[in-house]
């Protein structure tokens, strides 16, 4: 009797929470994921026979599971905690700080990107004299005898010099910046603590840049994008952005929104799904910022990733006009169609983890009309 009525009242339980999720409206977004979640798929007979049905309903019911958030720091405070696991799917703390394990070095990504560099030179860059790439390094670079695996970011840095023309010179950033330069939460650098980076580009590309006095504005519930992925209940950050009379006098604009005049600094996008859209317009093909303060006529293009919006309102004091440029959502043959290539300095500034996972950028010669949509939130 007692075993019939277990069984009952598993199945009982299993049944209703079952049509529970199944019948309560679908979420449509993840905040901490900063994704779209599966919705219920359309029930038709071919889905039913192909198996397509059963498969997008599996993923429906995973990513509309009721108490989602609650069941995956459930597993992440249980493989961290009681089987002492290292990382939780790549995911680890040290010291109050998220990291993300990448590993190992993938010489033919850095390949990929040393040769869509080489292409862009090709193409619009010679017998310019300023021409320079960087290495951003990510914060795993700062990580001292953790246990984890990390790159060998020497070894990095040998690789894109033999893969990356002779003509386009070298700065190194890795000495410019420390662990305590970067979010707890999120990969990205903090922007006031790039002083040391902004020297030296400043040195390196041969550019004065006496900046304006700052003021610090503040946001305090800064999720970066290792905070949904540890699952775990951690602290947000507090999101630091520079203000000055240079920001808040330049004129931004992108090639995908004509006409529209965007600020430095998009304080919409403070508590949305990727506060880190923030600067500078957030990921975009092309964006111009012109410095009406600066007269010299001297322009800066930045082919770059995602922590270059951070970085950009900190060089406009050195130039009339900062240029962002994003292969990652325009392809490398349709840049000089938008962008001037006389009287610039150009950086291709790019993040350790992108050289390493390069397929997001571009490749020449694979024509996208006209800019490759947004494959992400926020």
């Amino acid at each position: 009797m007692i075993n019939k009525i277990t069984v009952i009242s598993f199945l009982a339980v299993l049944f209703t929470v079952f049509f529970l999720n199944v019948l309560r409206d679908p979420d449509e977004l993840s905040f901490f994921e900063r994704r779209r979640l599966a919705q219920m798929p359309e029930l038709t007979a071919d889905g039913l026979l192909s198996g397509k049905f059963m498969s997008d309903f599996d993923d429906f019911a995973v990513d509309q599971m009721m108490f989602r958030e609650q069941y995956r720091r459930l597993k992440a405070v249980f493989d961290l905690n009681v089987l002492r696991k290292l990382d939780n799917n790549g995911i680890f703390i040290r010291n109050g700080m998220v990291f993300k394990t990448e590993y190992p070095l993938n010489e033919s990504s850095i390949r990929r990107l040393c040769e869509t560099i080489n292409t862009v030179h090709s193409l619009y860059l010679d017998g310019l004299d300023n021409v320079y790439y960087t290495i951003v390094p990510d914060k795993n670079a700062y990580l001292q005898n953790s246990g984890h695996l990390v790159l060998d970011y020497g070894r990095m840095e040998d690789a894109a010099r033999g893969f990356i023309k002779d003509e386009i010179g070298y700065i190194s950033l890795f000495g410019a910046l420390s662990l305590e330069d970067y979010f707890r939460t999120d990969s990205h650098w903090r922007q006031e603590r790039l002083s040391g980076v902004v020297d030296a580009l400043a040195a390196g590309l041969g550019a004065v840049i006496d900046p304006k006095p700052y003021a610090e504005q503040h946001f305090d519930r800064f999720y970066g994008v290792y905070y949904g992925q540890s699952a775990l209940n951690i602290d947000p950050d507090d999101l630091t952005y520079l203000v000055s009379e240079t920001t808040d006098n330049a004129v931004v604009t992108s090639v995908e929104k004509p006409g529209e005049i965007i600020p430095v600094y998009d304080l919409t996008q403070l508590g949305a799904m990727d506060s880190y859209s923030m600067f500078m317009g957030g990921p975009a093909a092309i964006v111009t910022a012109q410095n009406p303060q600066n007269s010299s006529g001297r322009g800066l293009i930045l082919f770059r990733d995602s922590y270059a919006s951070s970085l950009s309102p900190l060089l406009l004091d050195g130039y009339s006009t900062i240029t962002l440029v994003d292969l990652r959502y325009v392809n490398p043959e349709m840049v000089g169609e938008f962008v001037e290539f006389t009287n610039q300095d150009v950086l291709f500034i790019y993040s350790a983890t992108l050289f390493n996972t390069s397929d997001s950028v571009r490749a020449p010669g694979a024509f996208v009309s006209p800019f490759v949509a947004r494959g992400r939130i926020g």
